[in-house]
């Protein structure tokens, strides 16, 4: 589990109703106090003049049982009861329900969950699993990020920075699929590897014949190669 700072809020007063998923059959009770000191979605709709203030029931359809039950667990814990040490696609499974905790956080305006998470995804990608080796997000990991978040979200910038510097072509080839790799991304992670790389000397002109379409013969008889080989003497 990620250990975050304590929690000084109280738990006294009443509770929240909050029924989560599209069934809408389950319902979990959540100290008001509490979960409106977090989130700022929680405090408008409860003080509110909506329905649900009077009722001081919340409902969450859009949300998935299990990533609210990793915010509930943080609210009371402050930590993630999250922990896959196996590499590969399990190991990534980790890394999915700690985006959506994320993309949650997010709807829910909760900033210290949301750092929370982000301080979860780095530690993991520095901490060795069971084959001795680190691994990274991939595939679900970033479309879910993108396709849920704003273009200023900290954790798209995190995202590009991990492949800008850790990044390898397999985790794209491998790793993901077409519908993993929303076009903001690759866009992000164009310019972010063109900023960082080495700007070494380069003649455009040194080889030409590499950008044409012949057989090595022709290349022989290709003029621009002759070109080429004069302009050396």
């Amino acid at each position: 589990m990620y250990v975050t700072p304590s929690n000084s809020s109280s738990l006294s007063g009443g509770f929240i109703k909050v029924i989560v998923g599209s069934e809408s059959d389950v319902t979990l009770c959540v100290h008001e106090n509490l979960i409106c000191a977090s989130s700022d979605f929680f405090k408008k709709g409860t003080h509110g003049g909506w329905k649900e203030s009077k009722e001081r029931l919340v409902r969450l359809e859009t949300i998935e049982e299990e990533v609210f039950q990793i915010y509930v667990h943080w609210l009371y814990r402050r930590t993630l009861p999250l922990r896959v040490d196996e590499p590969g696609q399990l190991g990534n499974t980790e890394y999915v329900q700690l985006a959506k905790a994320y993309v949650l956080g997010d709807y829910l305006r909760d900033t210290n969950f949301k750092n929370a998470v982000i301080d979860a995804i780095m530690d993991k990608t520095v901490s060795p699993l069971l084959d001795g080796r680190c691994w990274f997000p991939v595939g679900a990991v970033i479309s879910c990020i993108y396709d849920n978040t704003l273009e200023s979200s900290p954790a798209r910038k995190l995202l590009v920075d991990v492949y800008t510097r850790k990044g390898m072509g397999a985790w794209l080839r491998e790793w993901a699929s077409v519908a993993d790799l929303p076009k903001e991304f690759l866009f992000d992670l164009a310019v972010s590897v063109l900023d960082r790389r080495p700007q070494p000397a380069f003649d455009i002109m040194e080889d030409p014949c590499k950008y044409h379409e012949h057989t090595s013969e022709q290349k022989e008889l290709c003029h621009k190669s002759k070109e080429g080989a004069e302009t050396k003497k």
